[in-house]
């Protein structure tokens, strides 16, 4: 939970400022973590039963929340939820100018840390920018240099790209198993991109984000991108 100054005191529950110490802002906030499943989660304990109280008391306002049932039962069901489905959306044969999906580096070269950080770099912002169906990476764009500079890094061959996303709340095991899944399915040479991103918890974009590349023509070498927000 987020809860502002005046709540946070009238509910009475441990949390912990929200944001970097002198970037909070005229209107801080503060964040209340619970484990429903914690052994301090039950009935007649000291954890739960302020949590009641609190929601009682403090906290009495109706409100929407999202859960993501994960077991075969759902406990849910006889609070009458509403259930959501969260459809693939898929966009085939996208024209795009695609770079060197796969260094060309030597290891033990000068300065090959640096080129190697720098092309990875390039090669994450292509990948957001595919994910995003940018007009910037499509082929046939001319968009005014005034407006932007972009340029697809070395390569610039043209290729198809298939982008299919899912939209909603998931648990770490569905992630999981669906790159488990593309892993098994695709040809072990073919090269493929799998991203995931949290929900914001402020500003917009400020979200923690994973993105794992296999190389082409290389069924046993992958690239991985850790994006972290501030806390």
């Amino acid at each position: 939970m987020f809860l502002d100054k005046e709540a946070y005191e009238r509910a009475g529950l441990v949390g912990k400022p929200h944001g970097v110490k002198g970037k909070r802002g005229l209107k801080p906030r503060w964040i209340v973590e619970y484990d429903l499943t914690a052994p301090s989660m039950f009935p007649g304990k000291k954890g739960f039963d302020r949590l009641i109280y609190a929601s009682k008391n403090a906290l009495a306002e109706p409100m929407t929340w999202l859960f993501c049932n994960i077991s075969s039962t759902n406990p849910l069901s006889q609070h009458f939820p509403t259930n959501y489905t969260s459809n693939p959306g898929v966009v085939p044969g996208i024209d795009v100018l695609m770079p060197k999906l796969a260094p060309s580096l030597d290891p033990l070269a000068p300065g090959a840390r640096q080129a190697f950080e720098d092309f990875s770099t390039e090669l994450y912002e292509w990948l957001s920018l595919v994910r995003l169906q940018s007009p910037r990476i499509q082929v046939g764009d001319q968009i005014d240099p005034y407006l932007s500079r972009y340029q697809v890094p070395e390569g610039g061959d043209k290729g198809k790209v298939c982008k299919i996303s899912w939209q909603g709340f998931f648990a770490p095991s569905w992630s999981r198993q669906t790159l488990v899944d593309i892993i098994t399915i695709l040809p072990p040479k073919a090269w493929f991109s799998f991203s995931t991103t949290t929900f914001s918890k402020g500003l917009a974009g400020d979200n923690n984000e994973c993105t794992i590349l296999r190389l082409p023509n290389s069924s046993g070498e992958y690239l991985m991108w850790e994006v972290k927000a501030h806390e």
